[in-house]
């Protein structure tokens, strides 16, 4: 009984079949679909109808044999077939919406990129007017039509390729398992790859244009998986790879194909794929590792690499992606709908930095959800530096995805963000208690007679009479308060208490006479003699996770200097500052000295750059200009007004 050309079904199973033409040999080209499901054999038949037209025409010019290109174009139905369906059973997992059609839409321009290939060649990566008004016609939105050409313009240089290199080697690998030998002709190199780009390109059409039952994907992955006919059919090479996967390949191991799977998830589905294993771990996570590896040793912080990692984390769970050679751009798209649901102040804490995206999403506690265009775009720059990584390794699929064309448009400036505090608003936090007497350790907002020289004495002056960072000096270490060229500076620099936010982080800054007789200099002094000249100039901002000084070895994770403080510091700003506290941070007071340096005429840009540790505005200042002397940064750290103290 045939339910479409060329097949018949023979007892419960259907059969495709075709006589080839006399100047073959005649004979009969016959495939078993093993499959009992006439839906599954009438969309299978279809393909074989159409691809082996082109598959005859190449035999014809004396490319591989009859037996050859029948095998191979079974092989690459199967593999394609099998692949398809796993993903589609993994795609039926995502929660995001329009994620199947997204697929289907990626399957046909892909599917349509190798087709074209396939008939026309490496001319095929141009679509013509007629090319598109054929898509429109067909029903195809200009989306998909812009990624059919990004597809084709990636798929076009691979085609350019020697068939023997680069991942051309998909085709010659199959043919040399699937056919049991590693000699081929220029011609049959040619037909072969013919064949796996139609092969691909037909199922890869057939799977897009319509929706496939999970049944129906079932028997499709088992289908791939029985080879459309038993060993007996192949080559002894080819049963013998099968069964030794490790066998010697020319120096490369490969796993002939279709291997039956057992896990049809996307590692799984590479390793089947025929080709050399890749020279790096396509793990996502394993990715993310060996990018952090190089911040290391560009000496990045850990805390920042511990806010890297966590970004990556967060979009693995997202996205359900764990192998990067499967990355799409709606992946991407899915991380930033994401990002827009989170709790705004989420991970502020070790702890909630441990918690699933599941429970993150949650919101257990009710915050305002949606972090911050700035947020957003920070964690697109990581996945780019990812990206980037990933491609100088190797895994040419990364070229086309594209972080930045998700970057958040801001609703207000950058200098708005986090705003600074005014003159005013410093001269009222220094009026509090804390640096002129409380009454107790419960009433320090009550003046009194207790003045503790902690963290939270400290650090506040330092930063608005220096605009260096809360977390750089925090983790100053006592030896770090030292006199160069006669003048009492704070040295800058990755110590063992933490890292520095960039290279131009690291810098030397003259102290403002008002802490010189406010006694930093003795403080750091009396320090040392206390512990030794790897004590801490503030001990009590050591984080409680982090080691003690003696034991510290400069990797340690867990923590930030400085954190200690930013309970009691907010509870200080809200009682002294009680007009415009908007969002005013520990981070205003850094705002506020580049405001007072800006507003000094006189004061070269380049001088308050290097107070601040900001880079260079052109080549010329970051590569040719030298470092401010400690006079002229001194000269203008003094202009800073005086607290009152």
């Amino acid at each position: 009984m045939g339910i479409q050309m060329h097949t018949f079904r023979r007892g419960a199973t259907y059969t495709w079949r075709k006589r080839l033409p006399a100047s073959l040999g005649g004979g009969v080209f016959q495939i078993s679909l093993r499959t009992t499901n006439p839906l599954i054999g009438r969309r299978l038949a279809t393909i074989l109808c159409a691809e082996s037209c082109a598959v005859v025409d190449a035999m014809i010019h004396d490319g591989l044999n009859k037996d050859e290109a029948r095998k191979l174009l079974v092989a690459v139905i199967a593999r394609e077939h099998h692949k398809i369906a796993a993903l589609r059973l993994a795609e039926a997992e995502n929660p995001a919406a329009g994620a199947w059609e997204r697929a289907k839409s990626a399957d046909w321009a892909m599917g349509k990129a190798l087709s074209l290939l396939a008939e026309r060649g490496a001319s095929g990566c141009h679509l013509t007017d007629a090319d598109r008004v054929a898509m429109q016609t067909e029903g195809r939105s200009d989306s998909d039509i812009k990624m059919l050409e990004r597809v084709l313009d990636q798929e076009a240089r691979n085609y350019a390729e020697d068939p023997r290199q680069g991942l051309n080697n998909r085709s010659f690998s199959m043919m040399r398992h699937i056919l049991g030998r590693e000699q081929f002709s220029a011609l049959e190199l040619i037909h072969g790859r013919q064949i796996y780009y139609r092969g691909r390109g037909a199922v890869l059409l057939s799977g897009s244009e319509q929706s496939i039952s999970e049944q129906e994907t079932r028997e499709a992955a088992e289908l791939a998986r029985c080879d459309f006919g038993s060993d007996q059919d192949q080559p002894p090479a080819s049963r013998q790879g099968r069964e030794n996967p490790t066998a010697d390949d020319g120096g490369a191991s490969h796993s002939s194909w279709p291997a039956p799977s057992a896990d049809p998830s996307p590692a799984a589905i590479a390793t089947q794929a025929g080709t050399d294993p890749p020279a790096y771990d396509p793990a996502l996570m394993a990715l993310v590792g060996r990018l952090m590896d190089d911040k290391r040793r560009q000496k990045m912080s850990e805390p920042m690499i511990t806010q890297m990692t966590q970004s990556f984390r967060i979009f693995a769970e997202a996205t359900h992606v764990s192998d990067i050679r499967f990355l799409r751009q709606e992946h991407i798209a899915r991380f930033v709908e994401v990002m827009h649901k989170m709790p705004v102040h989420h991970g502020k804490s070790p702890k909630q930095r441990d918690k699933p995206l599941s429970e993150i999403l949650k919101n257990p506690l009710n915050q305002p959800v949606g972090l911050s265009a700035t947020t957003i775009n920070r964690n697109l720059g990581y996945l780019g530096q990812l990206l980037i990584k990933g491609r100088s390794e190797g895994f040419r699929n990364l070229g086309d995805l594209d972080p930045g064309s998700l970057r958040q448009r801001k609703t207000r400036r950058e200098r708005d963000e986090r705003p600074p505090f005014s003159a005013e608003d410093v001269q009222a936090i220094f009026r509090h208690p804390i640096w002129h007497g409380y009454r107790s350790k419960g009433k320090w907002h009550e003046p009194g007679n207790v003045v503790l020289r902690d963290g939270l004495y400290w650090l506040p002056m330092i930063a608005a009479l220096s605009g260096a960072r809360r977390g750089e000096i925090a983790g100053l270490k006592a030896a770090e308060i030292l006199t160069v060229d006669d003048i009492p500076c704070m040295m800058l620099q990755i110590n063992a208490n933490r890292g520095l936010k960039n290279l131009t982080s690291a810098r030397l800054v003259p102290l403002h006479p008002q802490l010189l007789e406010m006694g930093l200099v003795a403080w750091a002094q009396d320090r040392m003699l206390r512990d030794g000249p790897r004590a801490d100039l503030f001990p009590d901002m050591r984080p409680q996770k982090l080691p003690p000084i003696e034991q510290a070895t400069g990797d340690e994770e867990g923590g930030k200097f400085g954190d200690q403080i930013n309970y009691r510091f907010n509870k200080l700003v809200d009682r002294q500052i009680t007009t415009q506290r908007a969002e005013k941070t520990f981070h205003s007071f850094r705002h506020y000295v580049a405001t007072q340096l800006g507003r000094m005429a006189d004061v070269r840009e380049q001088v308050r750059k290097d107070i601040l540790g900001h880079a260079g505005g052109s080549m010329t200042e970051e590569r040719y200009t030298e470092t401010s002397p400690p006079d002229l940064m001194l000269a203008a750290i003094s202009r800073l007004p005086w607290l009152p103290l």
